[in-house]
């Protein structure tokens, strides 16, 4: 029998089950190096130490030990979501080694790096600038609300069989070992734009294979990475930047600004609302306790198999319209009909003023002429735009 590592030990049962998310794994592992750089002392050690001292002192110790932690974070400019993953991954590995530890404090939650609203002419101008695979993959996650990580796992096979039969909005599975923690399979629906930009990234690459990865490095049958994407979206918005197309805002040097790869995933849930919240949670893949009346609440598996058709309606009519990126939006065409209708109404006002300036004076031969002229090409104009 090899050498035990309680580490590795920790993460494959504890860590790395959850949803076998490697990201989850990566995390405890470097967030339990720090606690023992921290203190001096190896994991091992810490065991050891258990063993040859009282509960009560180890507990007090150790504790002493991780609110020491949690100043040192804080003080070197650590927001408190990132000072609170590395408190829960000490946390999880005393735990699972049954080791005591007493008073941790545990923060209220705080966003510190906002994702502000990107729009949709900044989406579309970032696709414009994109190479045919992360346009895809931008787009897509735009129109399915998916996180990175889980785009980049997915292979041909979650998208068939709409994607070859053409079917729109084509759906899109999510297998229980690609999702997110303890939330199980589900499903979501990418729309035309997504499925035409795949198809021309497809051709790039010749055959794509049902077990292929979706979206892979260039020249290579390996998955893309998630940070990756994000690094390349990050280059595409600093080039929009210089042209002044895009602007937006970093707090600080080395953190996250206001728009990043996530806006798209924001984007999603704030456009495919009119769908219902509780289906926008399901298509991005959050848990959640939903309410609706003909769906038991804290049941994770009341989306069955069976309401696949229903909610490709439901995607089509109510979330579909408000994320074409290439074409207006419903509310859009209604603003500018709007629009073209206050221009009407200008110029039938400035036609009865003209024609009351007529009734009211007595012109010459020269300025009734002017003034009909006048008229006519308004009345031209009003036409063409009815």
């Amino acid at each position: 029998m090899g050498k035990f590592d309680p580490v590795q030990n920790w993460v494959d049962n504890v860590a790395y089950a959850h949803s076998k998310s490697e990201n989850t794994a990566t995390r405890y592992k470097h967030s339990i190096g720090l606690f023992c750089d921290f203190i001096g002392k190896t994991p091992e050690q810490i065991l050891e130490e258990y063993e040859e001292t009282t509960d009560r002192e180890f507990r007090r110790k150790y504790a002493r030990f991780v609110r020491a932690l949690i100043g040192h974070l804080s003080h070197e400019g650590y927001v408190v979501g990132s000072v609170k993953t590395f408190v829960a991954a000490v946390r999880s590995f005393f735990k699972y080694n049954d080791l005591p530890l007493g008073h941790v404090p545990i923060p209220r939650m705080k966003i510190t790096y906002h994702n502000r609203d990107i729009a949709k002419v900044e989406i579309v101008e970032i696709l414009k600038l994109s190479r045919p695979r992360d346009r895809a993959f931008f787009c897509m996650m735009a129109q399915s609300g998916q996180r990175p990580f889980t785009l980049c796992k997915l292979r041909r096979k979650h998208i068939e069989p709409d994607f070859s039969k053409e079917i729109i909005p084509c759906r899109v599975e999510i297998p229980e070992e690609l999702a997110k923690g303890q939330f199980g399979a589900y499903f979501t629906f990418i729309g035309e734009e997504s499925v035409k930009h795949l198809r021309d990234y497809f051709k790039t690459r010749g055959n794509v294979d049902p077990e292929d990865y979706l979206f892979t490095l260039h020249g290579s049958d390996k998955k893309m990475n998630g940070k990756s994407m994000a690094h390349i979206f990050r280059r595409v918005l600093l080039n929009l930047k210089q042209t002044g197309v895009i602007d937006f805002e970093q707090k600080k040097k080395g953190k996250p600004s206001d728009v990043r790869l996530y806006n798209l995933r924001k984007w999603f849930r704030n456009h495919a609302g009119q769908a219902g919240i509780e289906y926008v949670n399901f298509w991005m893949g959050h848990r959640a306790d939903y309410k609706a009346p003909h769906i038991p609440s804290s049941d994770d598996h009341y989306f069955s198999r069976e309401d696949v058709e229903f909610q490709r309606s439901l995607y089509r009519e109510k979330a579909m319209p408000h994320l074409r990126l290439e074409t207006a939006t419903p509310s859009e065409t209604e603003q500018t009909i709007e629009e073209l209708r206050r221009r009407l109404e200008s110029r039938d006002r400035e036609v009865e003023e003209l024609k009351l300036r007529l009734d009211k004076y007595t012109l010459s031969e020269s300025q009734v002429s002017e003034l009909l002229r006048r008229i006519e090409r308004l009345e031209k104009q009003a036409q063409k735009q009815k």
